[in-house]
C-alpha cells in the first residue's frame, strides 16, 4: 500500500515539474528581454539592444562619463587658468608682461605694448641691490648704426673668462645660445626694463633663476655673430631698445640719474631706426665741418661727450687705431679742445 502512494506521488510531481516549464510565465520570461527594448516606456524611439547584460553595462559606464567628465574638465580647466595666472604673478613686471617666454630673444612689440605716451621708470628701489656694471671696461661700439646695421647696443672691451654680473636685481628670461648673440642672458626687472648679455664664452645661471645686481651671471667671450671678444649689453623696455649710454654713465660705472621717463617721442626721435640714421648723418656732417686733413690724416677736435669710442664710430675707425695714431692708451681722458689723429 505504501509503495503504491509513493509511486503516485512520484507520478505527481513530474507531471507538475514539466507542466511547470511550458507554463506562460515562463515563455514570457524567455523573450522578456527583446519585449522590454523593443518598447521602451521611457524612451520609446530607442533601439533594441543585441546583448542584453554587456550593452546595458555600458550604456550605464557612457552615461556616467558624460555626466561626470565635462565637470572634471571645467574645474580642471579652471584650475589650470588659475595656476597660470598665479605663475605670471611669480614673476617681475607682470602687470607689464602677458607672458613668460624663455624660448623667443625678443617676443614684444613696443607699438602694441606702450599704451601710453610716458612712462616714469626707477631704476633702482632702497630695499634691492642697486646697480653694477655688467664689466668695467671701455666702450667699443655705442647704440646706433653702424656700417648701415643697426647696432642695439653698447660693447665693452673685455677677455674671454672675464667675469660678466647682473647690472639689476632681476630674474632670469633667457640662457642659451642663440645664432646672432652667441652664449646670452636676458634679465627681467621689477621696473619693466631687460638687460641683455650677448656674446658669453660660459652662462653660469639659467631660465627663471633669480639673480640680484653683482651677481655673476657669466663669463666674457666671443660666441655669435662677433668680431674680437666683448661684451655686447642691451637695455629695453617692452621690447624697445634704448641708448643704455642715457641712463649709464660707463666711464664712472654709475647711473646718471634713478628715475628716467620714457616717452613715445624718445623713441621716435632717438631710438628708433630711422631717426638714428637721420642723426649719424647729422653727427658725420659735423665732423666733416669741424676735421681737418693733415700729413698724418684726418684730425679732428674733441668737443664736449665726446669718448673714444664715439669718435671712432662717427669716423669708421677702432679705438685701437686711433691710440696708436696718437700714442695714447685706451684709458685715456679726453680733453675739451684736444686735437686727435683719426
Amino acid at each position: 500500500m505504501k509503495t503504491k502512494h509513493l509511486s503516485a506521488f512520484i507520478l505527481m510531481m513530474s507531471t507538475s515539474l514539466v507542466l511547470s516549464a511550458f507554463s506562460p510565465d515562463n515563455l514570457h520570461t524567455s523573450i522578456k528581454p527583446k519585449t522590454f527594448f523593443a518598447f521602451n516606456a521611457l524612451n520609446p524611439d530607442e533601439k533594441p539592444a543585441k546583448d542584453d547584460g554587456k550593452k546595458k553595462a555600458v550604456k550605464r559606464d557612457d552615461t556616467l562619463k558624460t555626466t561626470i567628465n565635462p565637470l572634471a574638465l571645467v574645474i580642471s580647466g579652471d584650475d589650470h587658468e588659475d595656476e597660470e595666472v598665479d605663475s605670471l604673478l611669480a614673476f617681475p613686471s607682470n602687470d607689464l608682461y602677458s607672458s613668460w617666454d624663455t624660448t623667443v630673444i625678443h617676443p614684444y612689440s613696443f607699438a602694441e605694448s606702450f599704451k601710453q605716451d610716458s612712462a616714469i621708470v626707477r631704476l633702482t628701489e632702497p630695499t634691492d641691490c642697486g646697480f653694477v656694471l655688467p664689466f668695467n671696461g671701455n666702450v667699443t661700439s655705442e647704440f646706433g648704426w653702424r656700417k648701415r646695421r643697426p647696432h642695439y647696443g653698447t660693447d665693452i672691451d673685455l677677455e674671454t673668462g672675464d667675469t660678466v654680473m647682473a647690472a639689476f636685481d632681476g630674474m632670469v628670461r633667457i640662457a642659451k645660445l642663440n645664432r646672432s648673440y652667441g652664449n646670452v642672458v636676458i634679465i627681467r626687472h621689477k621696473n619693466g626694463l631687460e638687460t641683455v648679455y650677448a656674446h658669453l664664452s660660459k652662462i653660469l645661471v639659467e631660465a627663471g633663476q633669480t639673480v640680484e645686481a653683482g651677481q655673476q651671471i657669466g663669463l666674457g667671450g666671443n660666441t655669435g655673430h662677433s668680431f674680437g671678444s666683448h661684451l655686447h649689453f642691451e637695455m629695453r623696455y617692452l621690447g624697445q631698445a634704448m641708448d643704455a649710454e642715457d641712463f649709464i654713465d660707463f666711464a664712472t660705472g654709475t647711473l646718471k640719474k634713478n628715475e628716467c621717463m620714457i616717452t613715445r617721442a624718445d623713441v621716435e626721435t632717438k631710438y628708433d631706426l630711422r631717426a638714428l640714421h637721420s642723426r649719424q648723418k647729422k653727427d658725420l656732417n659735423l665732423t666733416r665741418v669741424t676735421g681737418s686733413k693733415s700729413k698724418h690724416g684726418k684730425v679732428i677736435t674733441v668737443k664736449k661727450g665726446d669718448t673714444l669710442g664715439r669718435i671712432a664710430q662717427r669716423n669708421h675707425t677702432t679705438i685701437k687705431a686711433i691710440c696708436k695714431k696718437n700714442g695714447i692708451k685706451q684709458t685715456k681722458v679726453l680733453r675739451l679742445g684736444q686735437k686727435l689723429k683719426v
